[in-house]
């Protein structure tokens, strides 16, 4: 019994908090629901709103991992700052893959085709 309240202690010391049941099955569920809508708007045709609805829910759960099953919420300021900065970049990253598909001449695309009014001017 001794040792259970030196561990106690020592876990109490630490800066630990004792987190409930409820709170990791509530993300859990929340979780469960992104991933169901997911699945239903990957199925749906929303044109171009398709990849950034699914950034959003990704980037969404994504948050919800980090913050509660990895503990961010308790984390001190250093690591919150590694955690902003990190997703700061994803930003960057993502404008800069996209602005660059945005600007580039239609021909370079990954579709590869020409736009519809170059085949018609070719084969008159």
């Amino acid at each position: 019994m001794a040792q259970a309240t030196t561990t106690d202690t020592a876990h109490s010391k630490a800066g630990h908090k004792d987190h409930g049941t409820k709170r990791y099955i509530v993300v859990w569920a929340i979780l469960l629901i992104c991933t169901a809508l997911t699945v239903w708007t990957g199925r749906q045709d929303l044109g171009g709103a398709n990849i950034v609805i699914a950034l959003v829910i990704a980037t969404f759960k994504a948050s919800l991992v980090v913050l509660f099953f990895m503990h961010m919420t308790e984390a001190a300021g250093a690591n919150r700052v590694v955690f902003v900065v990190s997703l700061v970049f994803l930003i960057v990253m993502l404008l800069g893959v996209f602005g660059d598909l945005w600007t580039r001449n239609p021909m370079t695309l990954p579709t590869g085709s020409p736009p519809p009014a170059l085949h018609t001017t070719a084969t008159e």
